[in-house]
């Protein structure tokens, strides 16, 4: 069964259970958090399809996965670095909040990663419903995601600069174009 996940839109809307967010996004889970494993969208079959093992001792610091409709510099989906206590699962779909990008290059081409926190329904509790915008993470917890995507990719043999951090605004902006490259594809 192939499923075309870009048929799911990039935003989501507020409904009884979910908050208005004018910064609320549909995120597609490709990696959980804490696997070796690294899984990838097989566009083609319409299916998430197992890439590659991480080497001993490396593992994911958090969920990883795409904006669906969006088509960045790289020719894939968005990438997004979702913050969340525990992984999710190959496929799942998460309503998030951006709250930030890492400025990213590798190989000389941009590739930015966006960062997210799951949106819970209302009166869930999470420790990331207090995340709106990237001053409210933790020095340590962005490190870590910088860290491990400098190793993941040097291990996988990039050259890989880091170019800094930008805030949930540019993050927003990211995905507008994004989505308008990936309306590009379609016509």
């Amino acid at each position: 069964m192939k499923f075309d996940y870009h048929s799911i839109p990039p935003f989501f809307a507020p409904t009884s259970k979910l908050p208005d967010d004018p910064f609320g996004v549909h995120v597609i889970v490709e990696t959980p958090r804490g696997t070796r494993h690294k899984y990838a969208l097989n566009e083609e079959f319409g299916i998430i399809e197992f890439s590659r093992t991480l080497p001993s001792g490396m593992t994911w610091p958090c969920d990883f996965g795409f904006i669906p409709q969006t088509h960045a510099d790289d020719g894939d989906p968005l990438d997004v670095c979702l913050l969340i206590e525990e992984g999710t699962f190959s496929g799942c779909l998460v309503q998030a909040r951006l709250v930030g990008m890492i400025g990213f290059v590798k190989n000389g081409s941009e590739n930015n990663r966006l960062l997210a926190v799951p949106v819970t329904k209302r009166g869930a509790g999470s420790h990331w419903t207090e995340v709106s915008d990237l001053d409210d993470l933790s020095n340590r917890t962005v490190e870590e995601i910088q860290g491990f995507l400098r190793q993941y990719n040097e291990f996988e043999g990039a050259k890989i600069e880091l170019t800094g951090l930008q805030g949930r605004e540019a993050a927003l902006e990211a995905v507008k174009t994004a989505v308008e490259k990936w309306k590009g594809t379609q016509a």
